[in-house]
Formats: C-alpha cells, structure tokens, sequence
C-alpha cells in the first residue's frame, strides 16, 4: 500500500496554520496591558477590599491595587476590552469618587459606614 504524501504535506500544512493562527490570537487577548492610577476617596482597609473586588469583576481589567497611603488605584488592564474611562465609571458605580468625579451617590450611601466620605472618618 502506498502512503498518500500529499494528503500528508496538506495535513502537516493546516495544522501550522492552526499553529500559527493560535499564537496571534493568544497574543491578541493577552497583548499589551495598560496601567491607569486613580485618584479615589477610599481610606480604610474595607475600601480597599471593596475596590478590588470589584476590579477583578470589570471586564478587562487584568489586576488592581490599591495603595491606602496615598488613595491611588492603580489598575492594569487589557485596552482591547476596556478603556481609562470605563475604570473610572466603575470606581464610581462601586460608591467612590475617581480623579475628581463624584461617587454614584446610590453605591456610596450603600457602602460600609465607615467608607462613606461623610462618615466623618475620611
């Protein structure tokens, strides 16, 4: 029996295609991050929970920090699935202000007492 070598060659062809095709595409959702650091009226360690929870739920963002001493939020993210803007809506949306944008005042009055801005603890 003979063994069919172009059927082969086009095996052996399409497979490094799919090769090919699954790197770009990794390289793709996984391409280059971007940070953004947000200036929040978060205090306590609650805050800080309550951000980053928060952050691991928005789509594209790859991982956050929140720095207590300074109130900064620095937040790497994924520019294909999100954008600066849409970070800083959901800080906002989460019931804190961001780089001088005032908190959803619904999620604000919702949050633990002691990370409300008017708690008296801030």
């Amino acid at each position: 029996m003979k063994f069919p070598f172009a059927a082969l060659s086009g095996v052996l062809l399409l497979l490094a295609s799919f090769s090919l095709t699954g790197c770009s595409s990794a390289k793709a959702e996984g391409g280059d991050k971007q940070t953004v650091e947000i200036q929040t009226s978060a205090i306590c360690g609650t805050c800080k929970q309550t951000l980053e929870k928060a952050m691991d739920k928005t789509e594209g963002v790859t991982k956050s920090r929140l720095d207590l001493g300074n109130k900064v939020l620095t937040v790497e993210y994924d520019p294909e699935l999100t954008d600066a803007d849409a970070i800083r809506k959901a800080v906002t949306e989460t019931g804190y202000d961001a780089d001088g944008i005032p908190a959803n005042p619904v999620a604000h009055d919702n949050l633990a007492e002691c990370c409300q801005k008017d708690s008296g603890m801030h």
